[in-house]
């Protein structure tokens, strides 16, 4: 199969296109192996426009294993990914753009910002002793068909005073950007609260992959 990525320098970055997709980038959009194409692009000059062609076989998934499990029609990670990105206290949390590049390396991609939603519209409940939260299936009795995402954070602490008391809270990237420069969707939760909102894109937040599932 062959996958079309229209490259095109602007003034403030560049804008890519893949399919029906286009986002514009600050600074060049892939990191790729070969110098000459990164001399490339940032040897553009205004109006220049670059196709480069791939030859990809993505992998094909029909049905969940040991390690996903399917809910609103997607093959869902049973774990976070837990290499790369900045490492704490165990745990791995990483920027958008290095959670995209980490689902990338391992053939996932992360959720958008529609996908948590769908998630969320399951019902959830909070786990008080494993401090997180059970979606889907029967996540408020013996967990059967339910998936697990730890309230793991990075950086809210930072961001209140130390005699402040705060509770758990989870931060998950969706593979959505905003409307807004340097945003993207990120699933958030507490005890008691659950949402779809924005965030920087340089925050450290967690990253749970999806797969599609071959009709």
């Amino acid at each position: 199969m062959k996958k079309i990525i229209s490259i095109e320098k602007v003034s403030n970055g560049f804008i890519v296109t893949n399919g029906n997709l286009k986002r514009v980038y600050d600074s060049s959009p892939l990191e790729f192996e070969l110098d000459q194409i990164h001399q490339m692009l940032y040897s553009s000059k205004d109006g220049d426009s670059h196709t480069i062609v791939i030859e990809v076989d993505p992998p094909v998934f029909t049905s969940q294993d040991n390690d996903s499990i399917e809910l609103c029609g997607l093959l869902w990670d049973k774990d976070n990914i837990s290499v790369g990105g900045t490492e704490k206290d165990g745990h791995h949390y990483f920027t958008w753009t290095e959670a995209m590049e980490a689902a990338q390396k391992q053939g996932k991609r992360l959720p958008t910002a529609d996908e948590w939603k769908a998630l969320c519209d399951l019902g959830s409940t909070w786990d008080e002793k494993l401090k997180g939260r059970w979606f889907g299936g029967n996540h408020y009795t013996d967990h059967k068909g339910s998936i697990f995402l730890p309230a793991l954070d990075y950086n809210r602490r930072a961001t209140v005073p130390a005699n402040y008391t705060l509770g758990p809270c989870g931060f998950y990237w969706a593979f959505s950007r905003g409307d807004w420069h340097g945003y993207a969707h990120n699933l958030n939760f507490g005890c008691d609260i659950v949402n779809v909102n924005l965030g920087f894109t340089n925050n450290l937040f967690s990253v749970r992959c999806v797969r599609d599932i071959a009709k």
